[in-house]
């Protein structure tokens, strides 16, 4: 999906046959999603829709590469398909005519929203567009204090039920496809460190299957105990065939143990890694993935971390 198109669809659409609606939603721990869709007038509609192009009129010209559990790459926009974020399902779910809660959130319910969705509905052949954004919430600031504005000479106080609309994107999705701006907004909206668990477990599973390393069940717990290294593991899931291809040449994996002069021992006739504590964790890791190599033309060693 590029930009533009996203653009143009927008700008093309036609506001008669095309409608404009706000969310806000709770996205509890158990995963269940609870969205708030209140009324919002022409004018504000028009506003957001504004807000929205002006921030996407700034990544035209931004080239594209595929999301990494690892991080981003600065000055890159992320692509990933709804189909792999497990949550997607949930959240849009929440937003059904069926579920979704024709009000506005009221007390409690506002400190506990986590995001807004903008759904605009293009038209029946186009389908439609989600802008997602993380909230930004005064909680804070009317704990400790209030809010207020000038009105006719007084000032007064607002109400504390407060949310904040910036101009800012995390997330475009399309054609299920989702145009991730803010890398950081991805993991927040869906929450998906829940999801690298599970993803990090299944290579858990594949490395548990070769039989190769020594001491395994405290290298499962620690590698799920460290967020870096769920994702790290997440990442080798994707890079398929990578796990078993490591493990199927283990004369090679010995091999970088001793060019690296890495810390770990290998026993039974060369046959197994011996894992002892979590200063492993990363070489481990760097095993599994192969991130090791040494160049072609200078047989320069080095690791490659890269996302």
């Amino acid at each position: 999906m590029e930009v533009n198109e996203v653009i143009d669809l927008i700008e093309e659409r036609d506001p008669e046959n095309s409608s404009v609606r706000l969310y806000f939603t709770d996205k509890k721990q158990s995963g269940r999603c609870v969205s708030y869709s209140p009324s919002i007038d022409a004018d504000l509609q028009d506003k957001m829709i504004g807000m929205v192009l002006d921030t996407l009129y700034d990544y035209t010209e931004t080239p594209q590469m595929p999301f990494s559990p690892i991080g981003s790459k600065e000055g890159y926009i992320e692509t990933y398909s709804t189909r792999e974020v497990a949550s997607y399902r949930e959240v849009y779910k929440s937003l059904e005519e069926e579920v979704v809660q024709r009000r506005s959130p009221k007390g409690p319910e506002v400190s506990r929203l986590n995001f807004y969705c903008l759904r605009i509905d293009v038209d029946d052949e186009n389908g439609e567009i989600l802008i997602f954004r993380r909230l930004n919430k005064f909680s804070t600031l009317t704990r400790k204090g209030f809010i207020g504005k000038f009105t006719t000479g007084d000032f007064n106080e607002l109400d504390d039920d407060l949310v904040g609309i910036d101009k800012n994107i995390d997330l475009v999705v399309y054609n299920n496809e989702i145009l991730i701006i803010n890398h950081i907004g991805l993991e927040r909206v869906f929450s998906i460190s829940t999801q690298y668990q599970e993803k990090a477990m299944e290579t858990l599973e594949l490395v548990e299957e070769s039989n190769r390393i020594e001491n395994f069940e405290a290298f499962k717990e620690d590698c799920l105990n460290d967020k870096r290294v769920t994702r790290i593991l997440t990442k080798i899931l994707m890079e398929e065939g990578r796990v078993e291809k490591v493990f199927q040449n283990f004369e090679r994996v010995i091999h970088a143990i001793e060019i690296f002069e890495l810390s770990i021992d290998v026993i039974e006739e060369n046959s197994k890694l011996v894992y002892e504590n979590k200063s492993q964790l990363l070489d481990f890791t760097r095993v599994i993935r192969d991130s090791f190599y040494r160049s072609i033309i200078g047989e320069r060693e080095g690791v490659d971390d890269s996302l």
